[in-house]
């Protein structure tokens, strides 16, 4: 909070040195990695040296600029967003940080639009005892009605089973999921195993339960397992 508040101040007080032209980058699919081009204009009389550039969100990486910008100069800014843990609408903060310390902010927006739609993201395991028995059914598709094949990543086979099956399914009410219709889905009953009581002593329960798409082999579909120590 105190990096973010700092940087909007900084960027408040030199404004009047950068212009940078904003950039929509429209809808992406989650997983992959998108080359994005940021255009500015040193709008000042002074030359700026750049000490770093770098993104406040994730997923920007591999940031590429001018060491100096001269007095009107326009320059550019190249990164890649990797979209792989990035999913629905975003605002990415890309920082310009000066050898005096100063920084300014340039914004690229956008949404990641996940190709793997579950029915249940989140998971009650609700009080949980070791050696407890829970399973749960839901269910995958995409909304291009592109059939998937999914299965458990090896991380998540750890403390947790699943079983998968296919099925055609109507999907016109999100709240009220009926087999039968037209778009081809994938059934998934979710079991636990076991799972570890946290050296910690930590009582509550968050698990993330990754899956494997090999349609979008980028992509990382994943849910929360969540409940207490019993």
């Amino acid at each position: 909070m105190f990096r973010l508040s700092f940087f909007l101040l900084l960027t408040c007080a030199f404004a009047s040195v950068f212009e940078f032209e904003p950039v929509d980058l429209g809808v992406l699919q989650q997983g992959i990695k998108k080359n994005v081009e940021i255009k500015g204009k040193n709008v000042s009389s002074q030359t700026v040296e750049v000490e770093s550039v770098f993104s406040q969100m994730t997923g920007g990486e591999n940031h590429a600029y001018p060491q100096k910008i001269a007095p009107g100069q326009n320059f550019k800014i190249n990164f890649t967003l990797n979209t792989a843990y990035m999913e629905g609408d975003f605002l990415h903060n890309v920082i310009l940080v000066d050898t005096s310390g100063a920084a300014w902010v340039a914004t690229v927006r956008g949404s990641v639009e996940n190709p793997i739609v579950f029915s249940e993201r989140i998971l009650d395991l609700g009080f949980y005892k070791k050696g407890n028995k829970k399973t749960w059914i839901f269910y995958v598709w995409n909304p291009e009605n592109k059939p998937l094949k999914f299965k458990l990543a090896p991380e998540s086979q750890k403390e947790f089973k699943a079983e998968f099956s296919n099925v055609k399914l109507n999907v016109s009410d999100f709240e009220n999921l009926k087999e039968g219709g037209a778009t081809p889905a994938v059934k998934v009953s979710l079991s636990v195993t076991e799972l570890e009581y946290p050296k910690n002593n930590q009582k509550s329960i968050r698990k993330i339960v990754s899956f494997i798409c090999e349609n979008f082999p980028n992509a990382t579909p994943e849910l929360l397992v969540t409940g207490y120590w019993q």
